[in-house]
């Protein structure tokens, strides 16, 4: 019921957007374009009645003729129409946690933005077909907010579209195939309510950086994965409900840095293709039901730092270092930790073949909380030894208000943790930390958080480093870190809860646009707590594959401890705390 009205109200909020009349400028108020009188137009229409808390007053100096000078509006020559005049060729909001949504007339009216950076803040609703307008749009970062529906499709028809990120949202069902027919060089979906499996076209994709962890996909890695070669270097499918076998084909995957396939359902072997993984970094299949031999072309990947493959039914290792460093929780002769001979037993007994699988679609149900053997099968258990556990992924946890239900009808079972684990979380499945939900306020108190059901229990042996994702201080590739997270909240560096700074005039000078045919140099974002910079420095276009972008997104969830150079939304007060006023005297 509460969705259903909030659905309504948002619905009745766009209705009225769109019905009520733009606000013309007085007429004592001159521009240098019509496109910058346009601009004035949406722009108040946005601020007038789509923006419902602003709670560290980032619009506060939206008023006044010179669209240019409003905090997070960024001006620069169009690089195409004749004389070059001046355009507003960037918006970025980054953390400053408004409440709204996005009207029609926004994009319709600022067609020629080549920067859209939203992220971390409260905007909720639908992409209106008005997306349609920006041509010239390079980067769209709308991660960290409550945005619903179907995957926006409209974002396929956006023509010079290279980095795409819509993590950390609610958008739900399938990933179409047209995403990765569009010439995208970062694509970031996860943790978000994505369900069928990957598309089979994904090797089409040009794309360096793919993230399309924490969703409910289901169904195989396509084998066209190997067709990515040429371009792909990091790839991050963690806790999708994936199943079938490794392809062999992402040995041909010789730029790749980042493979991470943990927290699934993976059966069969680890390829020996893998030797062909010349520049991996970090390899991750930890979690999953993969047995047989860990193949011995491990040992020869110069580059590998971090090979995770705990909690699997691996029955060998080889002796070289980056085998040895890992591997709890197997079943390998010898080696300490190992799961009870029974089960070892028992997978042994049914093990599966990976050349009669099918790459095709998961059957009902079995996206999540599958049996633990191919084809919902459970292996039969000797008398009195433990059944082989049934693989499950922990219930998610999204924003107090709306918390995302687990799949299927019951509770899952749960399944035995290997002994003396001292982890609280479940490694490389770890739901990722609610957006901020402050009120009008931000020294409102907060709602509690006990509608978020916390994630089972789960052993592992968290590595002792780990990667980083692209970020703007750090070139894309994965990058060693040996400083551990806070104990209290594994795999996060929090930062402190700061309000943006104030908002200040853009400078005189606008950034300058490139001629038709050159890239485009869109307005930099903000430096620090997600408001706007005092001056924005000239940054260059982002380029295309693996160099790090103007603006990052929030950090991927974190897997098996590791801490990423990006850090998370600031996590919900403390039951009613308020942060923005001293706590109340403890004695007369």
């Amino acid at each position: 019921m509460r969705l259903l009205l909030l659905a309504l109200a948002i619905a009745l909020a766009s209705t009225t957007a769109t019905s009520q009349p733009q606000p013309d400028p007085p007429p004592t108020f001159a521009f240098p374009n019509p496109r910058l009188r346009a601009a004035y137009i949406a722009l108040q229409t946005f601020r007038r009645t789509a923006i419902f808390s602003d709670p560290f007053n980032l619009t506060a100096n939206w008023s006044g003729p010179n669209v240019c000078a409003y905090a997070g509006v960024f001006c620069a020559p169009h690089p195409t129409l004749p004389g070059s005049p001046l355009v507003v060729a960037g918006l970025d909001l980054n953390g400053a946690d408004i409440a709204g949504f996005l009207p029609p007339s926004l994009p319709a009216g600022l067609p020629d933005l080549a920067l859209l950076h939203l992220n971390s803040n409260r905007f909720c609703g639908v992409l209106p077909d008005t997306f349609l307008h920006l041509r010239l749009l390079h980067e769209l970062d709308l991660s960290n907010n409550r945005f619903v529906g179907a995957f926006p499709a409209v974002v396929l028809s956006l023509p010079q579209l290279k980095y795409l990120d819509l993590r950390f949202n609610d958008f739900e069902g399938p990933i179409p195939r047209g995403l990765f027919d569009r010439p995208l060089d970062a694509i970031f979906l996860n943790s978000n309510r994505l369900t069928n499996p990957i598309p089979p076209n994904l090797g089409n994709s040009p794309a360096s950086v793919l993230v399309l962890a924490h969703n409910r996909l289901g169904g195989c890695i396509p084998p066209s994965i190997g067709q990515m070669a040429n371009t792909l270097n990091e790839i991050v499918l963690i806790d999708d409900g994936l199943t079938g076998c490794i392809p062999p084909q992402v040995g041909l995957l010789s730029k790749v840095t980042v493979f991470d396939v943990s927290g699934n359902l993976l059966q069969g072997t680890l390829p020996g293709s893998v030797a062909g993984l010349a520049a991996v970094e970090q390899l991750n299949v930890a979690g999953n039901l993969l047995e047989g031999p860990v193949p011995a072309s491990v040992c020869g990947l110069r580059s590998l730092r971090n090979f995770t493959y705990e909690d699997n039914f691996f029955t060998y290792r080889p002796g070289c270092a980056a085998a040895t460093a890992d591997g709890r929780w197997n079943c390998i002769p010898g080696a300490p930790a190992q799961r009870p001979p029974a089960q070892c037993a028992a997978a042994a007994a049914h093990p599966f073949d990976c050349s009669k699988a099918q790459c095709q679609a998961a059957a009902p149900g079995s996206g999540r909380g599958r049996d633990r053997r191919g084809g919902g099968r459970v292996p039969p258990t000797p008398a009195g030894a433990p059944r082989p556990r049934t693989r499950i992924a922990p219930p998610r946890s999204s924003t107090p208000s709306q918390p995302l239900p687990p799949p299927g009808s019951g509770a899952p079972p749960s399944y035995p943790s290997p002994p003396g684990s001292s982890s609280p979380t479940t490694p490389g499945m770890t739901a990722p930390p609610p957006p901020p939900t402050f009120s009008e306020s931000p020294g409102h108190a907060m709602p509690p958080l006990s509608s978020a059901p916390a994630p089972p229990s789960r052993g592992g042996s968290p590595p002792s480093a780990g990667y980083q994702p692209p970020s703007a201080s750090s070139p894309s590739g994965g990058q060693p870190t040996t400083a551990p997270p806070p104990a209290e909240h594994p795999g996060y560096v929090l930062p402190p809860l700061a309000p943006p700074t104030a908002p200040a005039p853009a400078p005189s000078s606008p950034l300058p646009l490139p001629a038709p045919g050159s890239s485009w140099t869109p307005p930099p974002p903000p430096q620090s707590g997600g408001g706007p910079p005092s001056s924005p420095p000239t940054l260059p276009f982002p380029p295309v594959h693996g160099v790090q972008y103007g603006s990052p997104p929030p950090p991927l969830p974190p897997v098996y401890g590791v801490s990423y150079s990006s850090p998370p939304p600031p996590l919900p007060p403390v039951y009613g705390v308020s942060y923005a006023s001293p706590p109340p005297p403890t004695g007369p």
